[in-house]
């Protein structure tokens, strides 16, 4: 790893206190990757993941492209994307780190793509490389290419960065358990979660026991899970281990 200095390392802390502060569903705002450009400087970051395996990505930026990013750069990039070379990998890699120059100003990618954009050198950080919401950071550049503090500075951050992801992650899914559920089957598992027993709520609640069993059954059915616990921790994440 390449020697940072201490103003990498308030950078660094800089950006994770942007992200840390993140309440909604998606970990990395556009303020985030601001931060991030900052530290390290570049054209453009974007953040993309999927929502769902084989769904489109979301994506947030920062910064802007060198060029305009036209219908025939969109769909050449549909085309070609096969031939892309930052392919998922534990850590930021640059493309010079998988093809020569030479080789990559041959490939279509390149000249019917990032350079209609402006864009001649890239990093990328796949934030989760063995998941299926192809998560990761990609950083554009038209100038030079990054350095090996660049990429030091981005390894640095990636435990934190997935962490931060994966909060985000449950923020999301507590979101959407919430959704489903009634407000009766809420109001149930919510007591469930201080500990009471079937009985226990009955009583708070006035109603009977055998009520309060077939509201924890829809509400299992709607969760997906097949336990009290389960479907405490699905709209409770305080109450979630690991």
């Amino acid at each position: 790893m390449s020697r940072l200095r201490e103003r990498d390392y308030r950078g660094v802390l800089a950006v994770l206190l942007e992200a840390d502060a993140v309440e909604g569903p998606w970990p990395f705002s556009a303020p985030v990757l601001e931060s991030m450009r900052e530290l390290i400087p570049c054209h453009m970051v974007w953040y993309h993941e999927r929502r769902a395996p084989g769904s489109p990505a979301t994506t947030t930026t920062a910064g802007a492209p060198r060029r305009a990013i036209t219908a025939d750069v969109r769909e050449a990039n549909r085309r070609y994307v096969h031939l892309d070379p930052l392919v998922p990998w534990e850590g930021a890699r640059r493309i010079t780190d998988v093809v020569s120059r030479r080789e990559w100003r041959r490939s279509p990618l390149y000249n019917e793509v990032d350079r209609p954009m402006g864009v001649e050198h890239m990093m990328r950080l796949w934030v989760e490389p063995l998941g299926p919401s192809g998560a990761r950071i990609e950083l554009d550049r038209g100038d030079r290419d990054f350095s090996e503090r660049d990429r030091a500075v981005l390894d640095l951050m990636l435990p934190h960065l997935r962490q931060l992801r994966r909060r985000a992650a449950r923020r999301r899914r507590t979101a959407n358990s919430a959704d489903v559920l009634t407000s009766r089957q809420r109001e149930v598992l919510t007591l469930v979660a201080r500990g009471m027993t079937n009985e226990q709520v009955a009583r708070t609640l006035w109603i009977a026991t055998g009520t309060v069993r077939k509201h924890l059954d829809n509400a299992y059915e709607k969760l997906g899970v097949g336990s009290r616990a389960a479907a405490v921790a699905a709209i409770c994440p305080e109450h979630r281990s690991g």
